[in-house]
């Protein structure tokens, strides 16, 4: 069972999630437009920062693994956001994770899911999961390919989080980064009228088209310092 999300629940975590940001002193900039229609948001994932940053900009609710539940208010925050358990090592839990993410859909919600099905570190784009996108076509809910970037001054190594770093570890680290910024590059939206094979190829190369390079770039030193004294001077 799906729970549906409070209806301030939604507006409150946009303030909330826009204001965990700028206590970060995280810059989020937005590019392309997110549907206000339901649609499954098909993106690349670097750190706990990209739900923040989706949530701060488009009411929806997302895919995330079993174990977080168990964490503590984030886990109680998920649950009455109407978040979507999965466990992808058991084939019991993706057709109910399919079913649940058709039957939010149809209720009128968009869902955020993560398609390479783990963080990376944005050297590269890691393959897409095919099987959560199945929930689309059912639907008949159009797939928005979402491209998540990040850049600050280097060292840069704190915008991905990978390994077994903590959500308490990760923080601080993300916190000593200077001037960072978090961009979404909302692809044009994709009609569920293929399988979702192809789908799914049509999304990761959108993706891949907007993450090229590397989704993760450290700016260059001695343009951000000239930025800044021209904003100053500006001022």
């Amino acid at each position: 069972m799906v729970r549906r999300p409070r209806r301030l629940l939604p507006k409150l975590l946009r303030v909330g999630s826009r204001g965990i940001f700028g206590t970060l002193g995280i810059r989020l900039r937005v590019r392309g437009v997110i549907p206000r229609e339901p649609a499954l948001l098909v993106a690349n994932h670097l750190s706990w920062t990209d739900i923040v940053a989706v949530l701060a900009t488009h009411e929806c609710t997302f895919v995330a693994k079993r174990e977080v539940r168990r964490w503590p208010v984030v886990g109680w925050l998920a649950t009455h956001l109407g978040v979507i358990w999965t466990d992808r090592t058991r084939s019991r839990s993706l057709l109910r994770t399919i079913a649940d993410i058709e039957a939010t859909l149809r209720g009128g919600t968009s869902v955020l899911m993560f398609a390479e099905g783990t963080t990376g570190d944005g050297t590269q784009l890691l393959p897409f999961k095919s099987s959560l996108i199945e929930a689309a076509c059912r639907a008949g809910a159009p797939v928005v390919p979402l491209a998540i970037t990040a850049t600050a001054l280097p060292p840069v190594d704190a915008l991905c989080w990978v390994g077994d770093e903590t959500l308490l570890q990760s923080i601080p680290r993300v916190q000593r980064l200077s001037m960072p910024e978090v961009q979404l590059h909302a692809a044009p939206p994709i009609a569920p009228v293929s399988c979702r094979k192809v789908l799914t190829q049509m999304a990761r190369d959108a993706v891949a088209r907007r993450t090229r390079g590397g989704a993760i770039r450290a700016r260059d030193r001695a343009r951000s310092d000239a930025t800044v004294r021209v904003s100053a001077a500006l001022s």
